[in-house]
């Protein structure tokens, strides 16, 4: 990943007293029932029933304020037939329940405010492997997502204007951060990301959507991201590591991800803490060290998953239709790319805690590892980074990981990424994530935000024009991988959320805990944005506006800064700073 390396030890000392893992900025709070959704609209289908759509998906319940008693039939769930008159989840020839829809008959047997109870309808059956159907979310019950309710039976005809929907999700203060740009698509896309984030925090720990409803480490990194983008709250993605370091799923690259979870979580916050705790847990398993070639440090892997868990099964890519022609090797370039970013990351933490001598050896070794992947992956005719050792196939995932993990030099990085923007979006939703940052690492922030604006089928526009107001887990709901049909909630595809704070605006913590903070906007074709980003140190207030040739900056920082524009770089204060300047765009 784009990471700032400059960090000290003395710096995330202090910033962990300021703001310890037990204070209330990384202590976990549970999740609360939100504020009640009442209808935005409210129709007659062909049938009489009354149809309410509540704007926007949420994980939740029904609740009613019934003023008579009598026999009441309602559907709930999250989509409409092609005509937009009845809820259901066959819409897409759905035939596993992925899509939610509920129906319930009973009766009111008393008045005043009650829920209405879940029951099973067309199948919806499948709650997830760690969340048997009807299991309850806490103290709430059972939950699930829904948008639209289908009032078939009632005792009273305006017994809608009590129906509400109750969602519950983790604290977050919602108005903590703020975007807006001078592009409507990217506001809109900004909007729907950040609401994914939120909606999908049911469980108090991030999931990979309402399909499985588990934690899986890579989806867990970009909503870990897409959370510090807008929110100084570290508790949820505090819990999630600690969860996933007992739960580690299967992917080599998913076991890869957690060490850089943990180099973010001390970076962000400033605390150690979960350095100390899981270092021998990444030291001993999460860089599989013992499937390194002795040769050269390149890790050798299975590409073949044997339900080993023990055993590293390299993933690439999800689903299989989105892998791009991914040519699988032992010798894989996208877990050794993450390898040496592995590298990388233990020798910084390493540092952090003392461990001088561990140090000095994951930078060496992380040294060797780029040399070997260098050799055994870089194209010398092209430029652009092969799949695997041996093997002259090229895909989007394999170069992309290589910006976006730091193992390939900048000199190769304006064909690879000539590469990617011919390619597009030749991938998932997950992957999404490293082919937007590494378009940014190399200087493409055009391309980058044509793909986050894209009309496309492939793009985040395209999803909510479906229907979608949470991210969905792939581009199309058509899109069936053998037996697994997507949902429409998952959490992963929420990249350009954290891309906008961290490629665009350019705000990353440069010394742990924001103690000093890297702004290094990079605004390609935009020619105004105003934001807030919180962080451990405050919120940074950024506002850029283009007029012709001249470029107008206010920066208001809670910490001292590094700022990078204009071609030139200014060690800045904390506090208000302004500049105007003739210069090319920022």
């Amino acid at each position: 990943m784009n990471k700032a390396k400059l960090v000290f030890a003395a710096a995330s000392l202090a910033t962990a007293i300021a703001f310890g893992f037990e204070g209330e900025r990384c202590s976990p709070k549970p999740v609360v029932r939100g504020e009640p959704a009442y209808p935005v609209s409210v129709t007659t289908n062909a049938a009489g029933h009354v149809l309410l759509d509540f704007g926007r998906h949420a994980f939740g319940w029904l609740e009613v304020d019934a003023s008579v008693t009598g026999k009441y039939a309602v559907i709930w769930g999250e989509l409409v037939d092609a005509g937009g008159f009845v809820v259901t989840n066959r819409r897409f020839t759905v035939d596993e329940g992925t899509i939610r829809c509920a129906c319930t008959k009973g009766e009111f047997v008393r008045t005043g405010i009650q829920r209405i109870p879940y029951v099973n309808a067309n199948d919806s059956v499948y709650f997830g492997k760690n969340e048997p159907d009807g299991a309850p979310v806490g103290d709430f019950g059972t939950v699930m997502p829904f948008r639209w309710v289908e009032i078939v039976e009632t005792p009273t005809p305006d017994i809608w204007r009590s129906i509400r929907q109750i969602p519950v999700w983790y604290p977050y203060d919602m108005g903590e951060e703020s975007f807006e740009s001078s592009s409507a698509a990217l506001n809109k896309v900004h909007d729907f990301c950040k609401y994914s984030i939120l909606a999908t925090s049911f469980l108090g720990r991030f999931v990979d959507g309402d399909r499985e409803r588990l934690t899986y480490e890579a989806d867990s990194l970009i909503a870990q991201l897409g959370s510090y983008a807008m929110s100084s709250d570290y508790g949820l993605p505090r819990r999630t590591l600690d969860w996933v370091s007992d739960h580690s799923t299967w992917p080599t690259e998913w076991k890869q991800y957690f060490v850089h979870m943990c180099w973010l979580d001390w970076m962000y916050t400033g605390d150690t803490s979960r350095i100390s705790r899981y270092y021998d847990l990444m030291k001993n398993h999460r860089i599989w060290s013992d499937c390194a070639r002795k040769s050269d440090g390149l890790l050798v892997t299975d590409y073949a998953n044997t339900g080993d868990t023990s055993r590293p099964c390299d993933i690439v890519d999800w689903a299989m239709c989105y892998r791009d022609g991914f040519v699988f090797t032992n010798v894989n370039a996208i877990v050794n790319a993450l390898r040496y970013s592995n590298l990388r990351d233990m020798a910084d933490m390493s540092r952090a805690i003392g461990r001088e001598d561990d140090a000095e050896w994951f930078a060496d070794e992380a040294g060797r590892v780029r040399r070997a992947y260098l050799k055994a992956f870089v194209d010398p005719q092209t430029g652009l980074v092969r799949d695997g050792e041996g093997v002259s196939h090229f895909t989007v995932q394999a170069n992309a990981v290589a910006i976006t993990s730091g193992v390939l030099p900048k000199e190769y990085h304006r064909r690879v990424a000539d590469y990617i923007r011919g390619k597009g979006m030749s991938c998932s939703t997950y992957m999404a994530q490293h082919v937007l940052e590494a378009l940014c690492v190399a200087g493409r922030v055009d391309d980058a935000l044509a793909l986050m604006t894209s009309s496309g089928e492939r793009g985040w526009l395209a999803m909510m024009d479906k229907g979608a107001t949470i991210t969905m887990e792939f581009w199309d709901l058509t899109m069936k991988e053998k037996w697994r049909v997507p949902d429409m909630n998952h959490a992963w595809s929420t990249a350009p959320l954290n891309v906008i704070a961290r490629c665009i605006l350019g705000i990353t913590p440069l010394e742990p805990g924001f103690a000093k903070i890297s702004v290094k906007p990079r605004l390609g074709t935009l020619s105004q944005v105003a934001a807030r980003i919180p962080t451990a140190s405050g919120t940074v207030s950024l506002r850029i506006s283009n007029t012709g040739s001249t470029y107008y900056v206010e920066l208001d920082s809670p910490a001292p800064v590094r700022f990078e524009a204009f071609d030139s770089a200014r060690e800045l204060s904390a506090g208000a700073f302004s500049k105007k300047e003739c210069h090319e765009a920022v």
